[in-house]
């Protein structure tokens, strides 16, 4: 992992996503492109001159850049490199389809509260970032004065497109040496026995050579309710989740599990992506699954 993006709005919820940012680069030396998004005016009208709008265009670019210059030089961001980025009409969750910022290997993003109720420009764009973004994007809500993670939560169905979307999550969990709780929960709705539950979790640990980790079976009436209750349960430090980035009538119909649990949690949750499954079972576990391909690239 090299590339961590971070969009700011100036707020201090985004502020505590590039505090953490700043932890996770150290860390890996690694390098964070720090962005701002500003809007275009609406279409001018006859009494809107060029040089009107050029100006405060000009006026916008420099206080952004002026802004984005005192955050990297606090205390926090010593010894990172960043490299600043203002950009203009791009809606914040297409900013990693820009060359410059194209494929960031983590985006780190502030989020309000656990309400809901939040309509600031990053936090109402982190929730279509988790489902949209084909990077893992880590949600931070509150001001952490350490960034540690001694137990993170891994919740899943556990099936075959969870094969290839745990190897970045199994890279975090690496990275602070956590213990990994691996989370099957049941619902009324979507019965599973426990001998099949039991299965999945242990031929998944199995073929991960997981050591630090439990296997979890927890029953709930929802499972957006059981991954939040198991975690504060254990008190984890981060949830890791997939998102299987639904768009349009799928996703009125189906919704996104990872955008309610980072509604509604007030604890770090990191998203990936889920891949297309493979085809065949075989074919799948004689794939190549090792997460230092992903720390690597």
């Amino acid at each position: 992992m090299k590339t961590i993006l971070v969009p700011t709005d100036f707020s201090e919820y985004a502020l505590y996503a590039l505090k953490v940012a700043a932890r996770i680069a150290k860390k890996i030396n690694g390098r964070i492109d720090l962005v701002h998004v500003y809007h275009q005016l609406p279409a001018m009208g006859e009494d809107q001159s060029y040089y009107f709008v050029n100006e405060y265009y000009e006026e916008i670019i420099a206080d952004a850049n002026k802004k984005l210059d005192y955050l990297v030089h606090q205390s926090f961001l010593r010894g990172v490199d960043v490299k600043c980025h203002v950009i203009s009409s791009a809606t914040l969750w297409e900013i990693v389809k820009i060359d410059r910022l194209k494929n960031p290997d983590l985006i780190v993003m502030g989020a309000h509260g656990t309400n809901g109720d939040d309509f600031s420009f990053i936090g109402s764009n982190t929730e279509k970032m988790v489902r949209l973004s084909d990077s893992p994007v880590l949600t931070i809500k509150s001001d952490m004065k350490e960034f540690k993670i001694n137990k993170m939560v891994f919740a899943s169905n556990f099936l075959d497109e969870s094969y290839q979307s745990f190897k970045k999550i199994k890279f975090f969990a690496d990275l602070y040496n956590a213990h990994i709780y691996l989370l099957k929960v049941i619902t009324p709705k979507d019965f599973e026995t426990t001998p099949q539950s039991q299965k999945l979790l242990h031929d998944f640990s199995k073929k991960f050579k997981l050591k630090n980790c439990s296997l979890n079976i927890y029953n709930d009436h929802d499972i957006e309710n059981g991954i939040i209750n198991f975690s504060h349960e254990k008190d984890a430090d981060l949830i890791a989740i997939e998102t299987h980035g639904r768009t349009g009538f799928a996703h009125l119909i189906n919704g996104s599990l990872a955008e309610d649990v980072v509604k509604h949690e007030a604890k770090p949750v990191l998203s990936v992506k889920m891949q297309k499954p493979l085809k065949h079972p075989k074919k799948m576990a004689e794939s190549k699954l090792s997460y230092q391909s992903w720390g690597a690239e």
